[in-house]
């Protein structure tokens, strides 16, 4: 049963934030207080993202992402008092009740029959993929086994996502090696860098610093532009020219160029040895997988197959998100974040038993709200989320895949009509 509504949490406010951001340490504001983070912002476990809250009210991302710390704060000593800006609306109160009543109700772990089910998914299509292998001497039905492949990487990016967000297990090191295994093992992609820029993705949607650049490492595109605010950031003619035909190349640019482009940049700056070691891995079964096939054909089609079958998974992954509005950073940190969620987050309505294909993603509403529950509680939680906005007056938009699809081409037009011919010429000046 869901917590009353009417409850409240109390919210101390004693002391004007300016009083302490000049005092040379890192602060965060969490709850009406000030904690002092100088020390742990160099080993923070999400990245750098901890800095963009520096001297700010962290409260809302802070919990969401770390439901556990209403006991973790009760031992760290607090160093102020701050006044809030954002006094917390009535939906906000809601949803702050909803977080503690998820933890004292133990939602945030799967069961073990959840886990065995969805695991025998990708490891059912592997043994299919390997089947068709080594057992048929057919073109076509090696290129379906490179379909497979590509749903086989599908499947284990979604527990990437589930171990990166530590919805596996409660031990944040056996989560990192589960996402190393699903992730850079298993697909090929740096499982280290896909966890910071998903969790600075988490804390800053769709969000920009005018001037400067989009703050949102997973809606950066060099050759899209998702909103007209963004349009200022790009200036050449080739940028230009894209973006006036972007509407166009988004499904065959996300479909053929996705997976090497991800690859590519997730690892051009890479350092740390482990992951180098994981891709070695990836492309020694994936290299001896395909062995088995009986000539080059067969292996360069199967592979393609299998890198145009993985370019659905990224058109799916950003669908949820590019029809929705942007903001300033300033602007974002003025929002209440049950608003400012439910504002750039868009859910794909499709039958439950279909929720697999998405890894419970489509309903990213509650994904966003709630990052660390895991898929397994989505349908139950969207319906109290439903309600928390049907009560506030707040827009809860869920549509469709095909209809996601159009509204983002469509919003993807929009954008590109801001951009005329004249605008390149002007760029092709020197």
């Amino acid at each position: 049963m869901a917590p009353n509504p009417e409850e409240t949490l109390t919210h101390r406010t004693t002391l004007k934030e300016e009083s302490l951001k000049d005092s040379g340490r890192a602060l965060l504001a969490i709850d009406g207080k000030w904690y002092d983070v100088t020390s742990f912002v160099p080993r923070h476990p999400g990245g750098d993202i901890i800095k963009e809250f520096i001297g700010k009210d962290a409260t809302d991302v802070f919990f969401a992402n770390h439901p556990q710390a209403f006991e973790l704060l009760k031992h760290r000593k607090p160093v102020g008092d701050y006044t809030s800006k954002k006094p917390p609306s009535k939906a906000m109160q809601e949803y702050r009740n909803l977080l503690k009543y998820f933890l004292e109700n133990n939602y945030y772990y799967p069961s073990n029959s959840w886990l065995l089910q969805k695991w025998s998914v990708p490891f059912t299509i592997l043994a299919a993929v390997i089947y068709g292998v080594v057992n048929s001497k057919s073109l076509f039905v090696h290129c379906l086994c490179g379909l497979g492949l590509a749903w086989f990487w599908q499947q284990c990016g979604f527990f990437l996502h589930d171990f990166q967000h530590s919805q596996i297990f409660k031990s944040r090191f056996w989560n990192r090696v589960g996402g190393f295994l699903s992730g850079t093992v298993a697909i090929g992609i740096n499982s280290d860098w896909w966890r910071e820029e998903h969790f600075a993705h988490h804390s800053l949607t769709n969000t920009l610093v005018e001037g400067v650049g989009v703050t949102d490492p997973q809606m950066t595109e060099e050759v899209w532009a998702q909103n007209e605010r963004l349009l200022q950031f790009f200036n050449t003619k080739l940028q230009k020219f894209f973006i006036k035909i972007q509407w166009l190349t988004f499904i065959p640019l996300a479909v053929v160029f996705g997976r090497p482009a991800v690859i590519v940049d997730a690892f051009h700056l890479e350092t740390r040895w482990y992951q180098w070691v994981g891709l070695l891995l990836h492309f020694i079964w994936t290299g001896f997988l395909i062995s088995f096939l009986p000539n080059w054909t067969h292996i360069g089609l199967m592979y393609l197959f299998a890198c145009l079958g993985e370019g659905v998974l990224h058109v799916q992954l950003i669908l949820n998100h590019y029809s929705k509005p942007f903001h300033d950073r300033d602007e974002t940190m003025n929002m209440n974040f049950f608003e400012w969620q439910c504002e750039t987050c868009q859910n794909i309505d499709n039958p439950e038993w279909f929720d697999f294909f998405h890894g419970g993603l489509n309903l990213h509403i509650e994904h966003h709200l709630f990052p660390k529950l895991p898929r397994s509680t989505y349908r139950e939680v969207q319906k109290m989320v439903k309600d928390i906005c049907r009560r506030n007056n707040i827009y809860y938009d869920e549509v469709p895949f095909f209809q996601t699809l159009w509204n983002t081409i469509a919003n993807l037009k929009r954008i590109s009509e801001k951009i005329t011919f004249k605008d390149i010429v002007k760029a092709m000046r020197p």
